[in-house]
C-alpha cells in the first residue's frame, strides 16, 4: 500500500465530504480512492469514516488519525517547496478560509489575477468564522476582529470603518439621527462576534468628545449578511464594516448616517497562519497579495486604512461568552 497517497486520499475525502469529490479533486477514479482509505483502515485495525447515504462522517478513530495526517500532508508540501530552486515560482496546493463579507466582496474578485500570476498554485477556498481553521487545514485564515496574541501568526490587512446605516424608507418613516445619543430611539440591529459578544454598546468619538450608547437591540446575529438584508427591508439600523457595506451602499439599498463620527471599535481586517508555516513560499506569496489588494491606492506601500488607534470592545477580553445584551439585561431586570 503507498501511504502517503492514502493519506493524501483519506484527507481530500475529509476536506471534500466524499469519496467521489476527493476522487475528482485527485483526478483518479472513486474505486481508487475507496479501496486504498480501506487498504489504509485494515492497516490500522479501525475505522476511520462512518459511512451512509447521507454521507461520510470521521469516527473518533478517523478525527485523531486526520488531525496527525493533516499535519504530515502540510509538512510533506513544506519540504518540498524548500528543495525547490531558488526563484522558482511557487506551486502546490493552498487551503485559504476567508469569512463571508471579506472573501465575497474583497477578495473573491481578485482571485482571477492571482491565478493568472502564479499558474502552478491550486487554491481552495472556504468559508470560516474562527481563527479555529487553522486546526482545521485550512493553511491561511483570513478574518475580521481583534486579534489576540496566541499560537498563529498575525498579519494586519487594513483597518476597517464601522458604517451606522439603514434603508432610505426606514430613515424617511423614523427620521436620520443627527447624533449618537439619538440611536436610543432606533430599533438597531446587533452584531454578535466570533468569541460571542454581543456588540450593542457602539462607542463614537468626534472631535475629542466621546460617546458611549448601549443601543436598544431586537435582532441579534452573528451572520452580517443577514443584518444586511434584514436592514434592507427597512428592520432598522445596522452598524457594519465598510468592506462589507459597500455594495448596498452604493446602490442606495442602505444609507449612511452619523458621518461625521467615528466609531472607535472598528475591527481590524486580517491574516493567520501556523508559526510553523513561517517558511512556506506558497503562504508567503498570498499574503503578499492580500497586502496588494488592501493596500490603499495612493499609499502602495502601506495597508492599514485607519485615521485613528482602534481599540476593543467592552470586555472584549473579558466576559465574551454567553454576554446578554445590555438592553435586554435591562428590559429583564426592570420589566420595561
Amino acid at each position: 500500500m503507498d501511504r502517503l497517497r492514502a493519506i493524501e486520499y483519506f484527507n481530500r475525502a475529509v476536506e471534500q465530504g466524499s469519496f467521489a469529490a476527493a476522487a475528482r479533486s485527485c483526478d483518479v477514479t472513486s474505486a481508487a480512492v475507496t479501496q486504498l482509505i480501506g487498504a489504509l483502515e485494515q492497516s490500522l485495525g479501525v475505522r476511520l469514516f462512518h459511512r451512509s447515504r447521507h454521507g461520510l462522517a470521521l469516527t473518533a478513530e478517523g478525527e485523531r488519525y486526520y488531525e496527525t495526517s493533516s499535519r504530515v500532508a502540510q509538512l510533506m508540501r513544506e519540504v518540498e517547496l524548500t528543495l525547490r530552486p531558488r526563484g522558482a515560482k511557487p506551486r502546490g496546493r493552498l487551503v485559504v478560509g476567508l469569512r463571508p463579507q471579506v472573501g465575497q466582496s474583497s477578495v473573491a474578485p481578485h482571485i482571477a489575477r492571482f491565478l493568472a500570476r502564479y499558474p502552478d498554485i491550486e487554491l481552495e477556498l472556504r468559508t470560516i468564522n474562527t481563527i479555529k481553521a487553522l486546526d482545521e487545514g485550512v493553511d491561511i485564515a483570513v478574518l475580521i476582529g481583534w486579534p489576540s496574541d496566541g499560537e498563529a501568526v498575525v498579519r494586519i490587512l487594513a483597518q476597517t470603518e464601522l458604517i451606522v446605516c439603514a434603508s432610505p424608507q426606514y430613515w424617511n418613516r423614523v427620521g436620520m439621527p443627527q447624533d449618537p445619543e439619538d440611536l436610543r430611539n432606533h430599533h438597531c440591529m446587533v452584531l454578535r462576534s466570533s468569541p460571542g459578544m454581543l456588540l450593542d454598546r457602539w462607542i463614537f468619538e468626534k472631535g475629542g468628545e466621546r460617546r458611549v450608547i448601549d443601543v436598544r437591540a431586537r435582532i441579534f446575529s452573528d451572520d452580517g449578511g443577514m443584518l444586511h438584508q434584514a436592514a434592507c427591508g427597512d428592520a432598522g439600523v445596522v452598524r457594519i464594516v465598510d468592506l462589507a457595506l459597500r455594495p448596498y451602499l452604493s446602490s442606495g439599498l442602505l444609507v449612511r448616517a452619523l458621518e461625521d463620527w467615528k466609531a472607535l471599535e472598528s475591527p481590524m481586517l486580517f491574516a493567520a497562519y501556523q508559526k510553523r508555516q513561517r517558511q512556506s513560499k506558497l503562504v508567503r506569496t498570498f499574503i503578499e497579495f492580500l497586502q496588494e489588494i488592501f493596500a490603499p491606492p495612493d499609499e502602495p506601500g502601506r495597508t492599514l486604512r485607519g485615521v485613528f488607534p482602534p481599540i476593543h470592545p467592552p470586555e472584549w477580553f473579558g466576559h465574551t461568552r454567553g454576554r446578554q445584551s445590555a438592553y435586554v439585561a435591562r428590559r429583564r431586570s426592570t420589566g420595561v
